[in-house]
């Protein structure tokens, strides 16, 4: 695990690098740069208001100068999403703007790469990836995995499928610490055989937080850096619909839109 998260801190570096270099604070009034904020800014309201699907803007035809200049406006945020799947790499990192997103779609046999700006609460491939999960814990197969584990192991487990066939989901998070489980090493080679992580990861700037995927819908892996000065990591479970928590509420896009409007003032020509 400690490798993949090297990993993923050296690109989100390399990211961080690019926000000094493009800084909003550069603004150049130019009628591209004017469109394409006045563009957000009605999907921004589209999606808030008119409860639309996300909206994607497709820059492949837009020349490399101007992509450039959209990188100074929109800046990047704290927010990285990375996903792969049958060949093709995913990777989305919100900008400075709630809802608002670059998001780069990379065919590996064809080394093709295309990237966009998206606008929504979370960009389209994550609710893909939902969809390929299986839907909730099975007690009676993992029984034979069972055998061996401690009590407390067990009552975890069937903690787990309580919770995730419960009704509540979609408005609740459950954090569960494994520090604080009367869990004994095998206890925890177990669990990571029955949650193997997906090919999906969340990582939060803000909240120092990574987390990934397993195979059931509703169990996530969270990984939080709670100690900076001496690197101390906690390693718990979600059990939630999607962690939202880590993501921007309706509210924030509003917020997004009206300062969006006041930096689209600025552009006009």
């Amino acid at each position: 695990m400690k490798k993949k998260l090297d990993k993923y801190k050296k690109f989100f570096d390399l990211l961080s690098q690019l926000k000094s270099m493009f800084c909003p604070g550069y603004l150049k009034g130019n009628l591209r740069s004017f469109n394409l904020i006045s563009d957000i800014i009605k999907a921004l309201y589209a999606v808030l208001i008119e409860s639309k699907k996300n909206i994607v803007y497709d820059l492949s035809v837009v020349v490399q100068n101007e992509i450039e200049e959209f990188f100074r406006i929109l800046g990047l945020g704290e927010l990285c999403i990375f996903y792969s799947n049958a060949g093709a790499v995913f990777a989305a990192q919100q900008t400075l703007f709630s809802g608002v997103w670059w998001v780069e779609n990379k065919i590996i046999s064809d080394k093709v790469s295309n990237l966009s700006i998206e606008i929504g609460l979370i960009p389209r491939f994550v609710s893909a990836e939902r969809e390929e999960r299986l839907q909730n814990l099975d007690f009676d197969t993992m029984l034979p995995s069972l055998k061996s584990t401690s009590v407390g192991f067990q009552a975890l487990i069937s903690s787990l499928v309580r919770d995730t066939k419960g009704n509540h989901l979609a408005m609740n998070e459950k954090k569960i610490q494994l520090n604080l489980l009367p869990l004994v090493p095998q206890d925890k080679k177990t669990l990571f055989s029955l949650l193997p992580k997906t090919a999906i990861t969340i990582y939060s700037q803000q909240k120092q937080a990574w987390v990934f995927g397993t195979p059931w819908k509703n169990i996530w892996w969270i990984e939080e850096l709670t100690d900076v000065a001496i690197n101390r990591r906690e390693l718990g479970l979600l059990v939630c619909e999607f962690p939202y928590s880590l993501f921007p509420v309706s509210s924030e896009l509003r917020i997004s839109a009206r300062r969006l409007e006041k930096i689209a003032a600025q552009l006009k020509p």
